[in-house]
């Protein structure tokens, strides 16, 4: 081979292998661009969530507040509850609305929202508060429910709890707003007593929508509940005094027996006599627990009570006797609670303002008689 065909050859393979080795970089280019795309495409929806959430990672990867408020544009179409979008929400686009005053497009985006996460404490939150502002009563109560049960936060809860406490006695207050439906009112006041089982706020309200409805017993059982709590007994008294069985048309003397400085009265529960001492101070009449273990076929249809006594408070009940008279008055299915003593040999319980209140009455002590008249109303 002449020397002219060796360089030939030379050149030719030196050309050929400098075209592939362009051609490999030039793919390595293309494929590392297209790398780096899809990195950014993978990362994109975290670094978008972060931005709903106002967050940004720091250089240690841990969590900090970003000082600039998310835009509308950035918060579109947020990937909520595991991938499922909800198209147009936001916390702070709903925050902003509310803000705005703009609570029906609130209420539309976070009822859209509860249909993927039911769950979802801070959505039932921001629901009851925006139905209560459009005086939609019904909608905002069973929200404010929805968010109870939901919530842990003891601090947040007891907020709720009296938030939705006073709403509610406001709506107790002018059952107009709610159509008169004095059922409802009943049932939701009930249900956030599982809440509140001692308050007697909502016992007093709860009393005064079964005289409303005509139910004597539950309003006389609140009002016995209330009168138990220092703050509603006044008006708890004033509630049990509206509570006259039998009228009185003319004056009552019922003759007392003398105890030291004080008077008893004689009293029938379901035929048994029993000596209770005449307490205007007692909002709650009752008997001994000596008296009740001697005759336990009265005690009936029993409920928690916790007594608030000189001494502390106890944890009793009230029950529930067919009848309990004096005099020519009968109390019928009349409440009773079971006081925390022992009954001494002179008398067997109380007499107190839940039956003296009904009543307006004198005690005559020179002639040791109680006399009682219709009371004025």
């Amino acid at each position: 081979m002449t020397n002219a065909k060796l360089v030939f050859l030379a050149l030719t393979f030196f050309g050929l292998g400098f075209v592939a080795s362009e051609y490999r970089h030039g793919l390595n280019l293309r494929l590392g661009d297209a790398s780096q795309v899809q990195a950014n495409i993978n990362r994109e929806p975290a670094n978008r969530v972060l931005a709903m959430k106002g967050e940004i990672t720091g250089s240690d990867g841990s969590l900090m507040q970003s000082d600039i408020a998310p835009s509308e544009d950035s918060v579109e179409n947020v990937v909520l509850n595991g991938g499922v979008p909800t198209e147009g929400f936001s916390w702070a686009r709903v925050n902003q609305l509310i803000r705005n005053e703009n609570y029906s497009e609130a209420i539309r985006l976070l009822t859209g929202y509860l249909e993927t996460d039911a769950n979802s404490v801070q959505a039932w939150f921001l629901l009851a508060n925006c139905y209560q502002k459009q005086d939609k009563h019904k909608l905002a109560i069973d929200a404010w429910f929805h968010y109870l049960k939901l919530e842990v936060d003891a601090k947040k809860i007891e907020q709720a709890i009296k938030q939705v406490k006073h709403y509610l006695s406001s709506l107790s207050d002018k059952p107009a707003l709610v159509d008169n439906e004095f059922t409802w009112l009943i049932a939701q006041l009930e249900a956030l007593q599982n809440f509140r089982q001692n308050d007697g706020e909502l016992h007093l309200a709860l009393a005064g929508l079964y005289l409303q409805v005509e139910d004597a017993y539950q309003a006389q059982y609140h009002a016995l509940m209330a009168a138990n709590d220092p703050v509603a007994q006044k008006r708890a008294e004033e509630i049990l005094a509206k509570l006259n069985g039998k009228p009185v048309t003319d004056e009552l003397a019922i003759p007392l027996l003398r105890f030291g400085n004080q008077f008893l009265v004689n009293v029938s529960i379901e035929g048994h006599s029993a000596n209770l001492l005449l307490d205007t101070g007692a909002s709650l009449s009752g008997v001994a627990k000596s008296y009740a273990a001697k005759y336990p076929s009265i005690v009936k249809a029993t409920k928690p009570i916790r007594l608030n006594t000189a001494s502390g408070t106890e944890d009793s009940y009230l029950f529930t006797v067919e009848n309990l008279s004096f005099g020519s008055l009968v109390f019928s299915q009349h409440i009773l609670a079971l006081l925390p003593m022992n009954s001494a040999e002179e008398f067997d319980g109380l007499l107190g303002v839940d039956i003296l209140g009904r009543f307006d009455f004198v005690i005559d002590q020179d002639a040791a008689v109680l006399r009682l008249r219709e009371r004025k109303k």
